[in-house]
């Protein structure tokens, strides 16, 4: 049997939960060995001590020490903790997302918040509010980074501390603090919203109709019909999300004809950005009249589409599985750069070409409000990649007498 390590343990001495005291062949003195449940790590410290008793002695003093300098930014008091207004927040944001039937609000911040290990209440919990600096959150992030074969995207990192700040924010209004750190500043890098050209757009729109209008097609067990191709141009028309609580959320109550010049539907919609009133375009009624005539029989509390699916998200995973099967039918699953498409290109082509067939005489703020968007992210996204208008051509090219 081969020789034990010097380093081994030789005599092990549990004192109390998270403290021990142990002796190895290559000192005569006795260690401590203290638990640190933050860091989730072990510390040793030699006590400088040959005798069991006196080594036992010194280790709980070497473990008073090690908490006093490890524990000055935690907070004395409960309500004072990081903690304690995660909680607050949490609670908060729940019930606005049962007010908005908005439930991705609450569980995406939940995960920021509360995640195993590697959460802000895991990592921040203990800490006092107002001792929180901006080199506390840096080093957070780069604690999350060193748990991972790769490091966060940028945009995932801001979520962090924009969740950070938001809790920051209910400690602020009650007064423990005076202001709020500033956050790291992260460095985003945009991707591109896949979309469709015209001619894709309508390569797409002909294949569906052809799967749809032969009644022949079966994905996961459920039949192809003209409703599936009728999301595909409502959700053009109406620039909603392809979401839970917009396109797949919006119900006949939810809409009203307007036949004003030009006639559109007026829609109440509770979504990702918010409640908000929007507008959609002529072609959107046509389509929400033959939805109207094809559930003619149901409440008008009933969803506009697959009304046969209570559990919404089912509805959305559904119809996704479907699109993707038009996209590989009609060869468009990726677009010239490889990008894969999904439901949402659909709202980035209504988008885009909005902006490109109004010539420039579009108000981007008014469509902007309409979509549920900003329109920093119709400038970021979408102009400044879009090929010059004829309007923009024949500007650039003219003259001052013209």
């Amino acid at each position: 049997m081969a020789d034990l390590s010097p380093n081994s343990k030789k005599s092990i001495k549990q004192l109390r939960r998270g403290l021990s005291i142990y002796k190895t062949g290559r000192s005569p003195f006795w260690h401590a060995r203290i638990y640190d449940a933050a860091k989730k790590k072990y510390v040793v410290r030699s006590t400088k001590e040959t005798n069991r008793i006196e080594a036992a002695e010194v280790a709980e003093e070497i473990l008073e020490t090690y908490k006093k300098k490890q524990n000055t930014a935690h907070a004395t008091s409960k309500d004072r903790s990081f903690e304690h207004y995660a909680k607050l927040l949490s609670a908060m944001t729940q019930q606005k997302a049962k007010a908005s039937r908005n439930k991705y609000a609450f569980t995406d911040q939940a995960k920021i918040l509360f995640r195993e290990t590697d959460g802000l209440v895991s990592y921040f919990g203990k800490h006092d509010v107002g001792k929180i600096t901006s080199g506390m959150v840096r080093d957070y992030l780069l604690f999350l980074d060193q748990r991972r074969d790769k490091p966060l995207a940028s945009s995932t990192k801001s979520k962090q501390c924009g969740v950070i700040r938001q809790v920051l924010m209910l400690a602020l209004e009650d007064g423990l603090i005076d202001i709020i750190p500033p956050m790291p500043k992260q460095r985003t890098v945009d991707k591109p919203r896949v979309s469709f050209t015209e001619a894709e757009y309508s390569r797409l729109l002909e294949t569906a109709r052809q799967i749809a209008d032969s009644r022949e097609t079966l994905v996961r067990g459920v039949s192809v019909t003209r409703e599936h191709y009728n999301v595909i141009v409502f959700a053009v028309h109406s620039f909603l999300r392809p979401t839970e609580t917009e396109l797949f959320g919006i119900r006949f109550c939810d809409i009203e004809v307007m036949d004003e010049d030009p006639r559109h539907l007026l829609m109440t919609l509770t979504g990702k950005t918010g409640y908000r009133k929007s507008a959609s375009l002529e072609v959107a009624v046509d389509i929400f009249e033959k939805q109207r005539a094809l559930h003619a029989h149901l409440d008008p509390t009933a969803y506009v589409f697959m009304p046969e699916y209570e559990n919404r998200t089912t509805a959305v995973n559904t119809y996704r599985r479907i699109f993707n099967h038009f996209l590989q039918e009609s060869g468009l699953k990726k677009d010239k750069d490889g990008n894969d498409r999904s439901p949402y290109s659909l709202r980035h082509y209504a988008l885009q070409t909005r902006l490109v067939k109004s010539d420039g005489k579009v108000n981007i703020y008014w469509l902007a409000e309409n979509a549920g968007t900003s329109v920093e992210q119709l400038e970021r996204f979408y102009l400044k990649n879009l090929a010059p208008s004829a309007a923009k051509v024949r500007n650039i090219q003219s003259f001052g007498g013209e």
